[in-house]
């Protein structure tokens, strides 16, 4: 789809959430880089009339929290964001390091303020062993990766009153997390997260790494063909790191060959071997650096 296509389709579909009368609230993420143009505008509209979202760690610089802006029928700030986050979407853009500005449409149920400091809240979580970290939620690429990774308590206790999140995923698409409905008599979600899910958020950043480098080289995507890689890729994330690699170059790498080579490509006798005799010290990008295309399709069509 086109991106003129793509923000026309957008903007009708979150125009028709303000029409059936959700309040709907734009999200931004704090700058991480110099901003001009469209983009400093729209910031500086948030920050003026927007609501902060607290995040309260003496670390943490209070400048740097993301905001907030309630979004009235045909406000402009609607066509704006889309388009600004369009355009932070785009594979080249990704591949600068920039990070997102918008982190999506949000729709309230109740006070947007009490809405605010709930997802304050849990952006700052405790870890299993004590340590305090900063869940970046605002950052599409996140709160996208990590939503499929918890379950339905977990999820609605980490949105609140935030009823829906629209954000686009890392293919440009607009996608909306929204947790099931609970029982009534449903029994509240425990404030920490289990050990191996927090394995799992450490791979996030690896993971869309993979994504961006999978995107570069086929930039035709889809809602089905991200999640089949997201899916193998993180399998492949999760055998990497029982074999031993810890490196992010080396994660990435190995996220990557599940999505372009083939989800099981490291049980291909070739890779078998080369694993088998690596020292406690090799990376994984060393080891297969000497692989040539025609090696890998042969691996592929093997595996």
């Amino acid at each position: 789809m086109q991106t003129s296509n793509q923000h026309a389709a957008i903007l009708r579909q979150l125009q028709a959430r303000q029409q059936a009368g959700a309040q709907l609230l734009l999200a931004l993420d704090a700058p991480s880089r110099p901003l001009a143009g469209a983009e400093a505008e729209l910031d500086a509209q948030v920050r003026q009339q927007g609501l902060p979202v607290p995040l309260k760690h003496p670390q943490l610089d209070p400048a740097r929290q993301p905001a907030w802006l309630p979004l009235t029928a045909g406000a402009p700030a609607l066509a704006d964001s889309i388009a600004q986050a369009l355009a932070e979407a785009e594979p080249d853009a990704l591949a600068q390091g920039q990070g997102r500005l918008v982190a999506g449409w949000l729709e309230i149920a109740g006070s947007a303020k009490l809405a605010a400091a709930h997802i304050g809240r849990q952006m700052i979580r405790r870890t299993p062993n004590g340590e305090t970290h900063l869940l970046r939620l605002h950052d599409p690429a996140v709160s996208w990766a990590l939503w499929p990774l918890l379950n339905t308590a977990q999820q609605r206790g980490l949105l609140g009153s935030v009823s829906r999140w629209w954000l686009l995923d890392p293919a440009g698409e607009l996608v909306c997390l929204e947790p099931a409905q609970q029982a009534a008599r449903a029994p509240r979600p425990p404030s920490r997260w289990e050990p191996g899910l927090w394995e799992d958020i450490a791979r996030i950043g690896s993971l869309n790494r993979a994504l961006l480098a999978w995107r570069e080289q086929a930039p035709e995507c889809d809602a089905d063909k991200l999640e089949t890689a997201r899916l193998h890729a993180f399998a492949a994330l999760r055998h990497a790191g029982a074999l031993g690699f810890d490196d992010d170059e080396d994660l990435s790498r190995f996220a990557l060959h599940a999505v372009t080579v083939h989800p099981r490509f490291y049980l291909h006798p070739r890779v078998q071997a080369l694993l088998a005799g690596r020292a406690a010290d090799d990376f994984y990008s060393g080891l297969t650096d000497s692989l040539s295309e025609a090696d890998w399709a042969a691996i592929a069509a093997g595996a």
